[in-house]
């Protein structure tokens, strides 16, 4: 059976075959209203470019690599699928690579995009140094999410801002003795923020004392590591009246944990995670968080890959972190004004 064409998917749209595949191809003589329509028609009826056809008459494969750590987590996730569909509105496929468990940061994944002549690729959460500067100097063009490095565009959050405000934060209610628990920060900039941001808020508190637990098992497991961590850590030692995580999950199993050695929350032990995860809402007791959009940081990295494709000139964004506060940690409301509601 022959599968649609591009006449129909011009009838299906309302405009001219000529006009279905410049929208296709991201021609910016076509309007993106028209692009979201043909785009619309072509998924409807599963018609699908000769990508290989497309690139043989133009310097354009009309396909982009989205590069993540871990495509089951589910915030690389939602960035993910946020890229792939703002991109088949502009007329782009997508190759998604998983770098997770890769000996050489995933090279290997870069290497493969390559060959399929990506027209640019979006690192979104880190991977190593070398491997992102190496494919930038290919002359390809490359936008960081998530993460960023000297001389390529990237689209970050303030994390460093923002655990440094909430330390401070329960430090104005009360709090004098804190602890981070988190994954190794060696190949990630944004947890290596994070942990600075934490540094900076006990720096800026005097009174402060404060723990660093950084745990290779949570680049694995991390519900499974945050439990075990607190019942190795936790159990028989003086608790920090603060907790704060690089990651929900981490801090679901810390309260899982908790729960389980009869602690109360937040009276003994005050939790805090990050991502704002869809289960969070609904732990017990539902978890203190820092939300960070996924789908604004996919969008914003498509446009500044797609405007580099054009030859366009493009700045760094920062995107802001807004803290959720749950029954995991108790932040009062004065002190929520002084320093998060910015």
């Amino acid at each position: 059976m022959i599968g649609p064409t591009i006449k129909d998917v011009a009838r299906e749209a309302g405009v001219c075959p000529s006009t279905v595949s410049r929208a296709l191809s991201g021609s910016d003589v076509i309007s993106e209203e028209t692009k979201g329509r043909v785009a619309a028609a072509a998924q409807k009826l599963g018609y699908t470019p000769n990508t290989a056809a497309r690139s043989l008459r133009s310097d354009s494969s009309g396909m982009i690599g989205i590069v993540v750590p871990d495509i089951s987590g589910e915030f690389y996730a939602a960035c993910a699928s946020g890229v792939y569909h703002t991109a088949l509105e502009h007329g782009y496929s997508v190759l998604i690579a998983d770098t997770e468990k890769r000996d050489g940061s995933g090279a290997d994944c870069v290497k493969a995009l390559l060959e399929r002549r990506a027209d640019g690729i979006i690192f979104i959460g880190g991977g190593s140094d070398a491997m992102v500067a190496d494919t930038a100097a290919r002359g390809i063009p490359v936008v960081t999410g998530d993460s960023s490095m000297e001389g390529v565009p990237s689209v970050t959050f303030n994390n460093r801002e923002t655990v440094s405000r909430l330390v401070k934060a329960l430090y104005d209610d009360g709090c004098r003795s804190f602890t981070y628990i988190g994954e190794p920060t060696e190949t990630h900039r944004n947890l290596r923020e994070r942990l600075d941001g934490y540094r900076d808020g006990l720096c800026a508190c005097a009174e402060a004392e404060g723990r660093e637990m950084i745990d290779e098992r949570l680049d694995r497991d991390k519900l499974k590591a945050g439990f075990e961590i607190y019942c190795e850590s936790f159990a028989n030692i003086e608790r920090p009246e603060a907790v704060i995580t690089s990651n929900d999950l981490i801090a679901q199993g810390i309260i899982s944990a908790a729960n389980k050695a009869g602690r109360a929350i937040p009276d003994e032990i005050a939790v805090a995670g990050f991502d704002d995860a869809r289960a969070s809402a609904y732990w017990t007791p539902p978890l203190t968080t820092i939300r960070q959009e996924a789908g604004v940081l996919a969008e914003e990295c498509f446009k500044k890959l797609y405007a580099m494709i054009k030859k366009q000139e493009v700045k760094n964004t920062v995107l802001r972190q807004k803290v959720i506060v749950r029954g995991s940690m108790r932040i009062s409301e004065e002190s929520f004004k002084k320093h998060l509601a910015h």
